[in-house]
């Protein structure tokens, strides 16, 4: 495998995907600041610094940053991720990666689409987008920002026209705006080939996964994070971004231990 398929899967490196950050916020969208706050200082305990572009330029040429990095990435533009995050980050001399859907961004809407509209209802306060005003400041700040398309559909069953339109023109209105667009996540981490041949197509450097299942290799445009919610504890958190935990998460053996886990609660339950 080159150096450039390993990007994600470096020794010294580990790629953490957020959502929201609020007390009561949706299930496995969210994690309270508290939990958030708490491994943002694991990180620095462990002598992570902040993962920036200018190392994942380097590590996507094959070279190993100078020390451990943590890229921080938050999907969707949620208002805490300004609001929350960023001030939690700068404390601690770290910067993030945020991927915005442009048209919520306009007006800081609501982030909303069909598999969220339970959330958008329960959780109105937190399911909102941050606006563009705020995406600057965060761009001003050393932030990186991407696309998230334009309606977070599952990329992979779009037809050609409809996946080139979600890849390209969220980057264009991003692009508009901020100068630069040219990271892109996921929406639910679904990608294929085809994907990942139009966002290169339309101009994308780098592109984020969320794997659920495993993810044998990784490229520029394939980098695997690890999602992270309220679920993860300092323990949990600490086994998760360790380089066994990482390599267990994205190996190919990965489905065989989530269906046993599986034979196994049915069986005790019988």
């Amino acid at each position: 495998m080159s150096r450039a398929r390993r990007l994600g899967r470096t020794r010294d490196a580990v790629f953490l995907g957020y959502h929201a950050l609020a007390e009561d916020g949706p299930e496995f969208l969210s994690m309270s600041p508290r939990t958030f706050e708490a491994q943002l200082d694991f990180l620095v305990a462990k002598g992570y610094e902040s993962g920036t572009r200018a190392d994942l330029d380097a590590l996507a040429a094959g070279r190993r940053p100078p020390g451990r990095r943590a890229f921080l990435t938050f999907d969707d533009g949620f208002l805490d991720t300004f609001e929350v995050a960023a001030p939690m980050l700068a404390e601690r001399g770290f910067t993030g990666f945020v991927f915005v859907l442009p048209r919520q961004v306009e007006d800081g809407g609501a982030l909303a689409w069909p598999e969220v509209a339970g959330e958008v209802r329960r959780h109105p306060e937190v399911m909102r987008s941050m606006t563009w005003e705020m995406a600057g400041e965060l761009a001003a700040a050393g932030w990186e920002i991407g696309s998230h398309t334009l309606t977070h559909p599952r990329l992979t069953g779009l037809d050609d026209a409809a996946l080139r339109e979600e890849l390209a023109e969220s980057r264009r209105l991003v692009e508009a705006r901020l100068v630069r667009c040219d990271t892109l996540a996921y929406p639910f981490g679904a990608w294929d080939a085809r994907v990942e041949r139009v966002a290169a197509e339309v101009g994308y450097r780098y592109a984020f996964t969320l794997p659920i299942d495993s993810q044998a290799e990784a490229s520029p445009l394939s980098i695997p994070r690890l999602t992270v919610d309220d679920r993860d504890s300092v323990p949990r958190f600490r086994a998760k971004v360790s380089v066994a935990g990482r390599t267990a998460l994205f190996s190919q053996l990965r489905p065989l231990v989530r269906k046993l886990r599986r034979h196994q609660v049915h069986s005790n339950a019988e």
